[in-house]
């Protein structure tokens, strides 16, 4: 299990050369916290998918995969509710709705689902 700061530390090391381009520029706070870490690799995600770059879209969502398998219970949770309900899933500009199945881990689909089933959407 990873500690949160080795996976703020992993998100500012990968982030930029999965996401490239499309990741927003870094603040001084960027990387302060678990928190704001996790809502970065949602806003590089969801840049990804606006932009059509579906490669480096299937990058991010992996590297939230293995965040999420490999964190703690606060980690867990910021995924959840961060990464898959607020952010990723949202209508952006020119993604395609819904997201190509092959683009989007199992684990973090299902957790969408489950979200999904429980909001009676």
């Amino acid at each position: 299990m990873f500690t949160q700061l080795q996976i703020i530390n992993l998100l500012r090391n990968e982030l930029p050369v999965v996401a490239g381009a499309d990741c927003a520029a870094v603040s001084a706070h960027t990387f302060n916290s678990i928190h704001s870490s996790i809502h970065y690799l949602s806003a590089c995600t969801k840049n990804t998918m606006e932009h059509r770059h579906f490669r480096a879209a299937r990058s991010c969502f992996g590297l939230a995969e293995k965040v999420y398998r490999e964190g703690d219970a606060m980690v867990k949770l910021l995924i959840e509710n961060v990464f898959v309900y607020a952010n990723v899933w949202t209508k952006t500009r020119n993604a395609p709705s819904p997201l190509p199945a092959d683009i989007v881990p199992d684990v973090l689909y299902k957790i969408h689902l489950k979200q999904l089933n429980v909001s009676s959407c």
